[in-house]
């Protein structure tokens, strides 16, 4: 950070702590004419007592204690709309006072009142500002040019021209700056909002183009891998092979189009009360899910006073985070001896906001990004390498959401062990959701399992799928080795049925009418928490792009796979979410 951006930031006493930029500027600017008329109005009371002026020095103290009682009302309230309204008045009359006293030295005081369009104009903006620089202007005809009783200096005439055209100069250029300040920023916004549409027809456009090539793609797949196991002759058998092959060739092509091209993320959240602790409970418990055969080693270490504590955010977006996070740092673990931490810390407090540090701390390395002791900020010069498609690729999508929640991700070693860092604030919860009732330091959170073991082909499965041809295939696929499944056309018939029956698993497409998948999973999770069962989901769809295994994991989903994909891992996945012994 330069050093006028720091100072910038001190002057602002707090107002970085904003979300919205109108108001932190607003705010800062206030603050900054705030602090230098206290400054100066300090300075002129030492000058008016060291000249005598005793009558000037009780106006300039009295000011000067209006000045901190609107400053600390401005803290108190944070309404700058009314702090600046009053600014505006006490300046008025104090420069009014200025010209008719001379100032200090009964003579130089009227210099002052050049600087009120400034003034003004940063404070109202352009507009209004220069009404009421030009309604000063009145004024100070009145006060320069009117006999005032008692006033204590007169002004020539050809002094009193000079300072009207100096006054006017000084109005009109800071009028153009501002303007053509307001313009340009008005042009830059204008620019960057259409190359935010542009990515975003173009994300849509390739997310619209992935999902119409991989329902056909699969299909060609599962009857491909279908045909294969039927009676075949050579030649016929040679040609199927060939045509599986190929296939699995133009998988692979769309999958590398869909990963080197980064879709951009919009900064789209929903604030709602939250229990923190528990949100990264489930995000943990997910991996956990993911991994029945072996035993992860993530440990949650919480700060005693964040046992308890609810907030206001996203939590959609935090668990999206810390899924591509981890899942980004479990891939590449060299045993099941590795240890992944997760750890929580209070930055600052106040009545209404927490500050958060999290750290995900590991004891081995990741690809393509070289750490030494220092503390590195994460950038895209460092993540976009040649191995990103098979490497950092989760990481940078995190990076991309973290920065839109207006943080940053710093990387470093730290005693043998590699550490992901980045800070958030929230607003505390007006009401408490549900107490978290941890010990300070949990060593495992990895969860008992209970669950009763079910057989696959005793198993009552609902298929969730619009799609006829999609219907059929994976019914053909399945029905060999399932003996119950239901069908539902969409989330809406889906949860009429998980209402009257039950299921031990449930395949969910995404892109559904009447009511999507991630809505059906939301409802579903809804009306399992009142009865304290749960249902494993599975999310079969053709959103394959960056970002949309977390989306649908972050919904309530289980497990994910994305269109095409062969059969035997879907069997692979239903069974670990059975607990069926291979």
């Amino acid at each position: 950070m330069s050093f006028s951006a720091k100072m910038f930031e001190y002057l602002s006493f707090g107002a970085g702590n904003n979300s919205e930029k109108n108001l932190k500027f607003s705010f800062t600017i206030t603050n900054i004419f705030t602090v230098l008329a206290g400054f100066f109005l300090l300075l002129f009371d030492i000058f008016s007592i060291i000249a005598h002026n005793y009558f000037h020095a009780l106006v300039v103290t009295i000011t000067l204690a209006l000045l901190l009682v609107n400053f600390f009302m401005l803290h108190r309230t944070r309404n700058y709309k009314l702090s600046n309204r009053f600014l505006m008045g006490l300046t008025t009359i104090v420069y009014t006072y200025f010209i008719i006293s001379g100032g200090v030295d009964k003579s130089y005081g009227y210099l002052w009142v050049f600087s009120y369009p400034v003034i003004s104009m940063f404070l109202f903006g352009t507009r209004k500002g220069t009404i009421l620089a030009l309604g000063f202007m009145a004024i100070m005809a009145v006060a320069i040019f009117i006999p005032i009783p008692f006033t204590r200096i007169e002004y020539p005439f050809p002094i009193a021209v000079r300072i009207f055209s100096i006054y006017f100069f000084i109005l009109v250029l800071t009028f153009a700056y501002l303007y053509l300040s307001e313009q340009i920023f008005q042009d830059v916004k204008h620019n960057a909002q259409e190359a935010q549409t542009e990515a975003r027809n173009k994300d849509e456009f390739l997310s619209k183009l992935s999902h119409q090539i991989r329902t056909p793609l699969n299909n060609i797949m599962a009857l491909s891998e279908y045909l294969s196991d039927t009676k075949l002759d050579e030649n016929q058998k040679d040609l199927v092979e060939s045509l599986i092959a190929s296939t699995n060739n133009l998988v692979n092509v769309v999958n590398s189009i869909v990963k080197v091209s980064l879709p951009g993320i919009e900064d789209k959240t929903t604030q709602v009360n939250f229990e923190l602790i528990s949100t990264l409970r489930s995000v943990v418990r997910i991996f956990e899910q993911q991994h029945p055969n072996d035993v992860l080693h993530i440990s949650l270490v919480v700060e005693q006073k964040l046992q308890q504590l609810n907030v206001v955010g996203d939590p959609i977006r935090l668990k999206q985070i810390f899924l591509n996070l981890i899942d980004n740092v479990l891939k590449f673990r060299r045993s099941s001896g590795n240890k992944v931490n997760l750890s929580l810390q209070v930055l600052k407090e106040n009545f209404s906001q927490v500050e958060i540090s999290f750290e995900i701390s590991f004891n081995y390395d990741l690809p393509s990004i070289n750490l030494t002791e220092e503390r590195w900020l994460l950038s895209d010069n460092m993540l976009t390498t040649l191995n990103i498609i098979n490497s950092n690729f989760d990481i940078l999508i995190a990076k991309r959401l973290i920065e839109l929640a207006g943080s940053r991700i710093f990387a470093s070693k730290s005693n043998g062990m590699t550490v992901l860092e980045f800070s958030f604030k929230f607003k505390k919860a007006e009401t408490n959701i549900r107490p978290v009732n941890l010990p300070k330091t949990t060593p495992s959170i990895a969860a008992t399992k209970t669950q009763v073991k079910i057989d696959l082909k005793d198993a009552n499965v609902l298929l969730v799928e619009d799609n006829l041809i999609n219907q059929k295939i994976v019914l053909l696929s399945l029905k060999p080795i399932v003996s119950n499944i239901d069908v539902a056309n969409n989330g809406k018939e889906a949860l009429d049925l998980f209402v009257n029956k039950k299921y031990d698993i449930i395949l969910m497409d995404i892109q559904m009418p009447v009511m999507d998948g991630l809505t059906a999973t939301k409802k579903i999770r809804e009306l399992e928490a009142s009865t304290n069962t749960h249902v494993p989901i599975i999310a079969i769809t053709a959103n394959a792009l960056a970002g949309d295994k977390e989306i649908c994991l972050a919904a309530g989903m289980n497990e994910y796979i994305s269109k095409p994909f062969q059969i035997e891992t879907l069997i692979q996945k239903m069974k670990e979410l059975l607990e069926v012994d291979e």
